[in-house]
């Protein structure tokens, strides 16, 4: 029992480098995958969105079809300034067929203890959009699933972009990928510039050699304290 004990610190010196070691791994990946994201951004084409079936993802695209006026998606939780408030994504009708694309239109500011948004208007005329063509939002810590949206109150709010939720009620011609709508377009709702990520590929690296360096202190306490045990006994 006491050669238990004896072993422990060197077991937890072991287990905590090695998930300081992880963690720095993955902030690697990370800003690796940030950096690839940017280079796809900068360097996409600018297509018409019906010209192919699968337009390379972050295209900058155009096309022509028609708002949904009624039928809006509220993607929850998204920061503007400091200010909580949501996205909103719009179906866009592709003209001539049945595909549909969730535009998002941008941030609308959200009264939570009213659970309402500030009133925006949606022209539902036949007109041309740009913008760029880009994956569902995504989270990088999901807790449970998102909610079945409900077909006859409008519009739904959701916390999770969930497109098998949105293909429920909308139908199954809705695209697996959104257009991010170019901000100077009318139907923006703030006209701000999209980026290609939330946080560049440095702030990951940063992570990386801060958990670097904590795995290095533990190390070095680590083998202090192992050599002053040895001179002790």
């Amino acid at each position: 029992m006491q050669k238990i004990w004896n072993w422990l610190p060197h077991l937890a010196a072991i287990v905590l480098v090695l998930v300081c070691a992880r963690l720095a791994v993955w902030q690697f990946d990370r800003a690796e995958a940030k950096e690839e994201r940017m280079t796809q951004w900068n360097d996409a084409p600018t297509i018409a969105l019906d010209a192919v079936p699968e337009p390379p993802l972050f295209s900058t695209v155009s096309a022509i079809g028609h708002f949904d006026p009624e039928r809006h998606i509220l993607l929850d939780n998204q920061i503007r300034n400091g200010h909580a408030g949501v996205h909103v994504f719009t179906p866009f009708v592709l003209e001539g067929t049945d595909q549909i694309y969730m535009v998002n239109r941008g941030w609308l500011p959200w009264d939570r203890r009213a659970q309402q948004g500030k009133p925006f208007a949606t022209d539902k005329d036949v007109m041309r959009i740009s913008g760029r063509l880009s994956d569902a939002p995504q989270v990088g810590l999901q807790l449970g699933e998102a909610t079945a949206l409900d077909s006859n109150a409008w519009p739904n709010l959701m916390t999770y972009y969930d497109i098998a939720r949105i293909r429920e009620v909308l139908g199954p011609a809705v695209s697996d990928t959104v257009v991010l709508l170019e901000p100077s377009h009318p139907a923006h709702l703030t006209g701000d510039d999209w980026q290609a990520v939330n946080m560049g590929p440095e702030r990951h690296l940063g992570y990386a050699f801060q958990w670097i360096s904590i795995g290095t202190a533990i190390v070095i306490l680590w083998l202090i304290l192992t050599y002053r045990s040895f001179r002790k006994q």
